[in-house]
């Protein structure tokens, strides 16, 4: 089977099946699905996990497309980040971060099995070679974030009791300094009414701060279909039903790859956005093949 052709846009905000009661396809329905639409290569960027990178790396090879391998680190004091390492030893660290975070709380207390607490400082220690995204939260303003050291000297700050919080615009603008290997702001457009704004929004945003935006869908399953069983594993996850979830499900069926073209057409107004997905997945050129066991 000849190797695909490279694609103008890499999907790199894939959850899968790793992300417990989150992410409602495997791995091989993604490569397959991903393989149909004309990919030439594939993230995957499970919570706190890099329980599905073997996964994907295997599905991945077996249809001759590149595994593009990551993870998605959600934070305790900050928002959630997409972690791409560009090699070996950046792979190693962000595996060093997450075992941190597995091993104990930020107390310094024996972490609770399934837990996995980071924190921004952990992440500014272990950053180095590794392609950061930053995740934005659904409201922009409302989401509050304890201040980092930098937001000292940045107006705005929203006093909350004894603690200072910060809104994520205020916050990126404190963190970015602080955070080298961030280069971009992860942008979707899901048909939710406000796409447009919200996008121009952070895209502004993102060049205040010296960063630029990147296009993902935010990839929950492999096609549409599968948004029912999404829904389910929701509910099961918030303890709840069907018909008392609410605004805890989304609001349509958009979360699933999308092909190429299909995002170059929704994304034409910010084709930065999509040249950006190409250029992290190429420079992120780590391989699962790279790692070796090595006897003391």
């Amino acid at each position: 089977m000849p190797e695909p052709a490279p694609a103008l846009f890499v999907e790199l905000g894939i959850t899968s099946c790793f992300s417990f009661l989150r992410g409602a396809s495997d791995a091989r329905d993604l490569v397959l699905t991903a393989l149909q639409l004309g990919y030439d290569a594939i993230g995957i960027a499970d919570r706190n996990t890099l329980a599905g990178v073997v996964r994907l790396h295997t599905e991945a090879k077996t249809a001759m497309m590149r595994p593009v391998i990551g993870a998605r680190l959600d934070l305790v004091d900050g928002p959630s980040f997409l972690a791409y390492p560009q090699d070996r030893q950046a792979y190693a660290r962000l595996s060093r971060l997450l075992s941190k975070g597995k091993m104990h709380t930020l107390d310094e207390e024996w972490q609770d099995k399934d837990e996995c607490h980071l924190s921004l400082e952990m992440l500014i220690t272990e950053q180095a070679g590794i392609q950061l995204i930053v995740i934005p939260p659904d409201n922009l303003e409302a989401e509050l974030y304890p201040a980092p050291y930098a937001a000292e000297e940045i107006p705005h700050l929203k006093l909350v009791g004894s603690d200072k919080l910060v809104s994520f615009t205020v916050l990126l603008r404190a963190i970015a300094p602080l955070i080298p290997s961030l280069g971009y702001v992860a942008v979707s457009y899901l048909y939710r009414g406000n796409d447009v704004a919200r996008i121009n929004r952070l895209d502004s945003l993102a060049k205040e701060s010296g960063l630029s935006i990147m296009a993902t869908n935010d990839v929950h399953y492999h096609g549409a279909e599968i948004r029912p069983l999404q829904d389910i594993m929701t509910c099961i996850r918030e303890k709840t039903t069907l018909t008392k979830a609410g605004y805890l499900l989304n609001a349509n069926a958009e979360r699933h790859l999308k092909s190429p073209d299909e995002m170059y057409r929704l994304f034409q107004k910010w084709p930065h956005a999509i040249h950006a997905t190409r250029d992290i997945a190429d420079a992120c050129r780590f391989s699962l093949d790279e790692l070796k066991y090595e006897y003391p």
